[in-house]
């Protein structure tokens, strides 16, 4: 397993949308006929791009923007990019770092009222790195106050009453509650909205012009399908709870394509939107995450990215799913190669093909053992 293992969350903001300049394209013909192949044998639906430096080698679109008679997804097309959003996040606080205007190691007690002493007491450094203790305020009895939630301030009434499960910085546990804090972080400093923050400062340098916390336009939206019966189990495919109606939170759900996180990637890379030291540390291993098993490597995190090192290979990036959305970004650190997979269908159908894109790049398959690679997957 070569990604960071899917974390589960969506959740819910507001700002613009839509258009985008052009992504170079230099298809790969034996790369372009791998994915599509994997493409096919697991019913996908969504969008893929694998870019090689400045160009993109394979892409592919599959599949419908919502359930039967709706229209095909294009390279326009925007899906939920569920907690694959946490980089931007992470961006955002790496910008007030780098500004001055904030410290990894300082209390968030500093800069957020209303906490509980044991909260207060939080770092910077272990909200980032899933660390903090904090849970998840991501439950069906918070759903009505998140559907209506705008800024991240609009959730802090949420998760003001947390208390950390365990000793702060003492291990790793996933928490959406610790990322939306972040974001009440972000508009405290900066005096901005989440969403208009982002817009401003890390979309716009970007060029990420299709991706933002607001679903509209509806019109270029892939509505999340799910199987999953909301009383349990799975059935038909139907609408996910909500998949046009929530906004994107700084704990995940924003909206993007492919292609614009195939630009992310490359803002990152030109220092346009951190110090070269600043990206070399939030995306570089903080602390194990998973430790390893008999089928896969230790996986670590970072500072808002998930970090996979392999013999020989280094990726970092994130995922996410939930009912309807599954994610997955990732950029090989040698700066070759950056893999983009977003699917409006239940995980880990995106999580599936990630490993076998990954699998084809590291070990330099040519297109002629496709087969042989899916055997030994």
């Amino acid at each position: 397993m070569r990604t960071f293992p899917i974390l589960l969350a969506l959740l819910t903001f507001g700002s613009a949308a839509a258009g985008a300049s052009p992504v170079k394209s230099d298809v790969d013909d034996g790369l372009q006929r791998c994915v599509a192949a994997a493409v096919d044998r697991a019913a996908f639906s969504g969008s893929i791009r694998v870019a090689r430096g400045e160009k993109v080698v394979a892409l592919v679109e599959r599949g419908l923007m919502a359930g039967p008679g709706s229209p095909s997804i294009t390279p326009a097309t925007r899906f939920n990019l569920a907690s694959a959003s946490k980089m931007f996040t992470a961006v955002a606080i790496g910008q007030l770092i780098d500004g001055g205007r904030l410290r990894l190691d300082q209390p968030v007690g500093e800069i957020v009222a209303g906490l509980t002493p044991e909260a207060a007491r939080v770092t910077i450094r272990q909200l980032l790195t899933h660390t903090s203790g904090l849970g998840d305020f991501f439950r069906p009895e918070n759903m009505a106050m998140m559907m209506k939630a705008r800024r991240a301030d609009d959730i802090l009434p949420l998760i003001a009453g947390e208390r950390p499960a365990f000793a702060p910085g003492s291990r790793f546990a996933y928490s959406n509650s610790g990322f939306a804090l972040l974001g009440v972080v972000i508009e405290r400093i900066s005096e901005q909205s989440y969403p208009d923050y982002l817009r401003q400062h890390v979309f716009a340098p970007a060029g990420m012009t299709a991706t933002s916390a607001d679903p509209a336009p509806l019109g270029t939206l892939a509505i999340g399908m799910t199987a999953h019966d909301p009383g349990g189990g799975a059935g038909a495919l139907h609408p996910a709870p909500g998949a046009a109606d929530g906004h994107g939170s700084p704990a995940g759900g924003l909206f993007g394509t492919t292609d614009d996180l195939l630009r992310f990637a490359t803002a990152l890379d030109a220092d346009r939107l951190l110090s070269r030291a600043t990206t070399a540390a939030f995306t570089s291993a903080q602390i194990e995450a998973f430790p390893a098993t008999a089928t896969r490597s230790a996986l670590s995190y970072g500072y808002g990215f998930g970090v996979s090192e392999q013999v020989g290979y280094s990726w970092f990036g994130h995922n996410g799913g939930t009912f309807g959305a599954n994610t997955e970004f990732a950029v090989r650190r040698d700066g070759q190669w950056v893999v983009a997979v977003v699917s409006n269908r239940d995980p880990p159908v995106a999580t599936a093909l990630m490993h076998e894109i990954q699998r084809l790049i590291d070990d330099a398959a040519p297109a002629s053992t496709c087969g042989a690679l899916r055997d030994k997957s």
